[in-house]
């Protein structure tokens, strides 16, 4: 069976959001990958995300906030000031930062840890979804595990590989070049680049205003 396709009209963002709500899988995009999109609060569309996968679900997973200011809702940390820096600098964009996690976030998105991945996205598609869900969202990338290695996932690899598991594919407005989101650490006592993407060292060093911060 294809996937059902939702133009990102008024219409087919009212839709996806809809079925995020009642439970449903959807695929959307990203800054990067076409990613799996669902409710953080709900275990069942999680585990069925993993399973969409053919992924243990063992692992946690990215919270994806519309707004960066909202950040302290969800995260914390004695570094605040180099998060401020970041999310003044790349939010919205293909940063995602780890932190300590508040008690609002659900623990199945942490995987029972004590940390969260924060993530804030500047694709337009992605963020009318957002705003018509009105809630942090969980993304992950919309392959099966081991079968889109050093790729994007794009339409047509997404359909191809879990359009006919998932509940609707949500097609993507022009985002850009983007290749790879950097993912930083701020959980030890020096902050620490986990994945290199798009965005540099030097470019997070010069926002921070720190001396070899990264």
């Amino acid at each position: 069976m294809e996937a059902t396709l939702l133009e990102p009209t008024p219409k087919g963002i009212e839709t996806a959001a809809d079925c995020i709500r009642g439970g449903g899988v959807i695929v959307a995009p990203s800054d990067t990958n076409l990613a799996l999109t669902i409710d953080p609060w709900d275990e069942a569309a999680i585990e069925r995300a993993f399973r969409i996968k053919n992924r243990e679900p063992v692992d946690p997973l990215t919270l994806f906030i519309r707004d960066p200011d909202d950040w302290t809702a969800w995260g914390t940390t004695e570094r605040s000031d180099i998060v401020d820096a970041l999310i003044d600098a790349f939010w919205p964009g293909p940063l995602n930062i780890i932190v300590e996690k508040t008690a609002a976030v659900p623990d199945r998105v942490v995987a029972g840890g004590e940390t969260v991945a924060l993530g804030c996205l500047g694709n337009p598609t992605w963020r009318k979804l957002s705003t018509a869900v009105d809630q942090p969202l969980c993304m992950t990338s919309a392959n099966l595990t081991g079968q889109a290695d050093d790729q994007l996932v794009d339409l047509d690899l997404a359909t191809e590989q879990v359009g006919d598991r998932v509940d609707y594919v949500l097609e993507a407005e022009p985002a850009g070049t983007t290749q790879s989101s950097t993912i930083v650490d701020l959980t030890s006592p020096e902050p620490t680049i986990l994945r290199h993407g798009d965005i540099t060292a030097a470019d997070l060093d010069a926002a921070v205003d720190i001396v070899d911060a990264f």
